[in-house]
């Protein structure tokens, strides 16, 4: 995205919008990760609880008198306490200072097969590690009960008891995402929105002042065309009052024709500033083009090889503007004809594309081709590869072609030379 458009305007800084919308993701993404980690706190707060209430229990069931260091009753707390909360515990186990442990019991879950070793793991990390200590009873702080101090239970609890909690801390993280990536795609569409807009309004002022430019350059060829035709034909009734071995004669042939390249920019540049509203009507292709040709080769200077004209079928109708069509042919018959050796022919291939429902009609010459230069850029108005050429007949006939809906193009050819391909929209 050309970013240097939207700020040319110094009405919106992309740069303070980048940075604005970037300061946004980075406070969604810190408050989402930030709510993330307090949801799994809390889960986390919330199994420390169940483990305390269960401590809690076993703690209460060993107190009393000859109970606090008798590992049967501590064994018989743990299982009942296991049997009591089967869904929450996993295993329950007495662990003395040394962390030795002292009894157990697991809570095993009904299967009919060994678990494998995936399955194994799962499970592991479906388990939350509790650990509580235990304090010695008051009436055991002499003799065996001294034995007490610094034993501590250790049980496995189920993390899907807070499974809610981490269903919300997931669901607020993606959702949290969500909104960032949505958050971007839409700041990434007003930013291109905003530079094709900028793009079309520059293209639009171009536009208008280029038509100011057009309509005074047709305005002036068509001044400058009535005094040019009159100093042509007095040009002409001179040449022809001299008698034909006069020395003056190569000079007026010179300026008669010189009138005549210069009438032909003229008509081409009000062609190209006023291009006529078309008239659309049925007609047949082939015999246009053969009337074209026949028109050029009845001009004396044509190159002896002619021009070619093949068509697989017998007629080729068309429904367009059959005026804009001969211009067209007639401007890259010439470019062919000037381009061409001398002897060498001129072909014209005339077909219908049924896949396009087009006729396409591909003009060959034996030239010296493209060369270097670009086949869009000969489009362009006056640009032009001959010395005599006015540099609008391919720009009149693009413009005449996309304007009955078809189009034009160039190319070099294989062989040598290059082919100009016409495709017209057959229209019914």
């Amino acid at each position: 995205m050309d970013t240097r458009s939207l700020n040319r305007t110094g009405l919106f800084s992309t740069r303070i919008f980048v940075a604005a919308v970037f300061a946004i993701c980075v406070g969604l993404g810190s408050s989402a990760l930030y709510g993330f980690l307090t949801l799994v706190r809390l889960r986390d707060q919330y199994l420390e609880k169940i483990g305390h209430d269960i401590a809690a229990s076993v703690d209460a069931q060993t107190r009393g008198p000859g109970r606090r260091n008798n590992l049967s009753v501590w064994e018989s707390a743990l299982e009942e306490a296991a049997l009591a909360n089967p869904e929450k515990v996993t295993s329950l186990a007495l662990l003395d200072h040394t962390g030795r442990t002292l009894v157990s019991f697991e809570n095993k879950p009904d299967r009919q097969s060994a678990p494998t070793s995936g399955q194994e793991k799962d499970v592991k990390s479906s388990i939350y590690w509790f650990e509580d200590s235990f304090s010695a009873s008051p009436r055991s702080a002499q003799g065996r009960g001294a034995e007490v101090t610094g034993w501590r239970i250790r049980m496995g609890l189920q993390k899907s008891q807070a499974a809610f909690i981490t269903r919300q801390a997931y669901s607020h993280l993606i959702t949290s995402a969500l909104a960032i990536v949505a958050l971007l795609t839409l700041s990434f569409y007003f930013l291109r929105t905003l530079d094709q807009f900028l793009k079309l309004r520059t293209r639009e002022n171009l536009d208008k002042h280029l038509a100011t430019l057009g309509q005074m350059a047709a305005t002036l060829a068509h001044e400058i065309r009535n005094p040019l035709g009159a100093m042509k034909g007095l040009a002409q009734v001179t040449q022809e009052s001299l008698p034909p071995d006069h020395e003056a004669q190569a000079l007026m042939i010179t300026v008669v024709n010189e009138a005549k390249r210069l009438e032909q920019l003229v008509n081409d540049l009000l062609s190209f500033a006023r291009p006529g509203k078309p008239e659309l009507s049925q007609f047949d292709l082939k015999r246009l083009s053969a009337e074209v040709i026949a028109m050029l080769e009845a001009k004396p200077g044509l190159n002896g090889g002619g021009i070619r004209l093949s068509c697989p079928d017998e007629t080729l109708f068309v429904h367009s503007d059959p005026n804009g069509i001969r211009q067209v042919l007639l401007n890259i018959f010439l470019n062919a004809i000037q381009v061409t050796p001398a002897g060498q022919a001129i072909s014209v291939a005339l077909r219908k594309d049924e896949t396009t429902r087009e006729a396409v009609i591909e003009v060959d010459d034996c030239g010296p081709g493209l060369g270097d230069q670009s086949p869009e850029d000969l489009f362009e108005p006056f640009t032009t590869g001959r010395i005599k050429g006015t540099g609008l007949g391919l720009a009149v006939s693009k413009q005449i072609i996309e304007r009955l809906g078809g189009s034009i193009t160039l190319a070099n050819r294989a062989e040598g030379g290059a082919r100009c391909s016409l495709r017209v929209p057959i229209g019914f």
